[in-house]
């Protein structure tokens, strides 16, 4: 056997290795689950989308027991969320940026939207979550299509539509430490072929972890409730209407 014959037998067997995972592959039907965001305020996919930009799902929120947007940040390694003495002074920062200042009035740089509309003050962004579809972490300057506030990056809360095809609903009670109690219920359903609508509420209760030497109320404790209600209108397949109320 000739050296030309012995490497034209050691070409062949490695095209037989190169070929064969690619065969495997398609004779499987593995594949990753598409991902769809609305980062450029437009529905694209994740690998489509020129932005640096972390995406959560609302079972992996749930999985990790995620109760607000300062528990994000255990799943968003750029993000740090920081509370200092009330929710009015929390800072929110990206790859180390952000408005770092304990000045409750100064406007933050990292922007917090909830369906789209900004939420100005970070007090009204730290309420517990409702029933959601993912949280997307832009990473990076976004003031192009963002406005001023969002120089640092983005945190865009995206909320579940409601039902068009049956009727759910679901609650929760939880106790845990410093007497900590939460309450959560929601139901969700279709009132027409065209129209759905959701209702939930939650409710907060918890004992501060330190006791107030001056008087007053323990720091760190949480009392907080609310109410979301949705209607949903698809009048065609190029139309949709979302209405949203909350207190």
């Amino acid at each position: 056997m000739t050296r030309s014959t012995i490497s034209r037998g050691m070409l062949g067997v490695i095209a037989a290795t190169l070929v064969t995972p690619v065969v495997a592959q398609d004779e499987g039907s593995s594949y990753l689950e598409e991902i769809t965001v609305t980062a450029s305020k437009r529905a694209t996919t994740l690998q489509a989308t020129p932005i640096a930009v972390s995406v959560v799902a609302a079972a992996e929120l749930k999985e990790s027991q995620v109760q607000d947007i300062k528990d994000l940040q255990f799943l968003v390694p750029s993000l740090r969320v920081t509370q200092l003495q009330s929710s009015g002074n929390t800072n929110f920062l990206i790859r180390g940026f952000g408005n770092g200042a304990n000045n409750a009035g100064i406007e933050p740089s990292v922007g917090v939207f909830i369906d789209g509309v900004y939420r100005s003050r970070t007090a009204s962004a730290l309420n517990d979550l409702p029933n959601l579809e993912r949280i997307e972490v832009l990473r990076g300057p976004q003031s192009t299509l963002f406005g001023k506030n969002a120089s640092a990056g983005v945190i865009s809360v995206i909320t579940a539509k409601p039902s068009l095809d049956e009727t759910t609903g679901s609650a929760a009670l939880t106790y845990g430490n410093y007497n900590e109690v939460i309450a959560k219920a929601d139901v969700n359903g279709p009132l027409s072929d065209t129209v759905g609508f959701s209702l939930s509420g939650h409710y907060t209760d918890r004992d501060g972890y330190y006791d107030n030497l001056a008087g007053g109320a323990a720091l760190g404790e949480l009392n907080r409730y609310g109410v979301r209600g949705q209607l949903l209108f698809v009048p065609s397949d190029a139309l949709e209407i979302r209405v949203i109320g909350l207190r």
